[in-house]
């Protein structure tokens, strides 16, 4: 676990906000936010002190890398609300993919190491981590592009968990080609499309799309400007790959993390028709992201909880 991502779950153990923990630190808002993103790092030993005693940890958990950490859980009316809020969304399915009860959450939580399989994978092989980068995909990137959604979607099929009398009612490939090819072509040509790659190998995808600039005209007309409200229309990022590869098994966190540095509120949203749509939405519920609204193209909308 990152420094950033233990300064953040230590903050929220404490009940404080960015601005409150930025100001008991003696520290700018902007640094915080820059610590939280992994952007910066402490420069001085004493500032992992000061952070430590605010937030009442020890400096080496913050400072070393390899110290696990574990978030408060969410409050019973917490869970129930989102749980409840799910339910409401999806009346007729998939099911809840979250702990069943409220008390299996907690003792997940509890048990929850934090370690994403790309490093069990490497600490099991002793291969060392990919370098992972992220950038917009060309037009030259299409046969690529098309081919990550084509292995996707095999290895989806006839992954375990997928009920054996449902897969010859999943659509095939082929039936999606021509509106994912549509999609494709207008995704690339406004640059909202980004392809991750593992050491100069692709294998994951992700498309961040803006507001159009008239869904703020109700913002812009309000008294003290565009002041963003629960209704603001917020950026939108959806992952469309990646490989069985275990180097992209964090693909959502690395598209999460890019995400977040250029749009610090974002919503995600996971394609219903996808076959393992409620393991990917057990993984975003789990980022504390809440669901919010379900689309009329098949998408179920989540923001972040926190």
């Amino acid at each position: 676990m990152t420094f950033g991502e233990k300064l953040r779950r230590a903050r929220k153990e404490k009940g404080l906000t960015q601005a409150e923990l930025a100001n008991q630190a003696g520290l700018g808002l902007r640094t915080i936010i820059a610590y939280e993103k992994g952007e910066t790092y402490p420069q001085k030993r004493s500032t992992y002190q000061t952070l430590a005693d605010v937030l009442g940890v020890q400096a080496d958990d913050l400072h070393n890398e390899e110290t696990a950490t574990h978030t408060a859980p969410l409050s019973r009316a917490q869970w129930e609300n989102i749980k409840q809020r799910y339910e409401d969304l999806l009346p007729d399915g998939p099911a809840w993919p979250g702990d069943p009860t409220y008390e299996a959450y907690c003792e997940k939580m509890a048990q929850s190491s934090h370690v994403d399989a790309a490093h069990n994978y490497c600490n099991s092989t002793g291969k060392e981590l990919p370098q992972i980068t992220i950038r917009p995909a060309l037009a030259k990137d299409f046969p690529t592009l098309l081919q990550i959604c084509k292995n996707r979607h095999q290895f989806d099929a006839t992954r375990a968990g997928i009920d054996k009398s449902k897969r010859s009612q999943l659509p095939t490939f082929e039936s999606q080609l021509e509106t994912l090819t549509r999609l494709l072509v207008g995704w690339i040509s406004a640059g909202q499309c980004f392809l991750i790659e593992a050491n100069g190998r692709p294998g994951a995808w992700f498309v961040l799309q803006l507001p159009a600039s008239d869904d703020y005209p109700a913002a812009n007309k309000r008294k003290g400007g565009a002041k963003a409200t629960a209704s603001t229309p917020l950026p939108r990022a959806t992952m469309r790959g990646p490989y069985t590869d275990p180097h992209f098994s964090g693909a959502s966190k690395y598209m999460l993390t890019f995400c977040q540095a250029c749009c610090p509120r974002l919503a995600i949203e996971v394609p219903l028709d996808d076959p393992l749509c409620r393991f990917r939405l057990a993984y975003w519920l789990d980022q504390d992201f809440v669901p919010v609204a379900r689309a009329a193209d098949g998408t179920m909308q989540l923001i972040s909880h926190g």
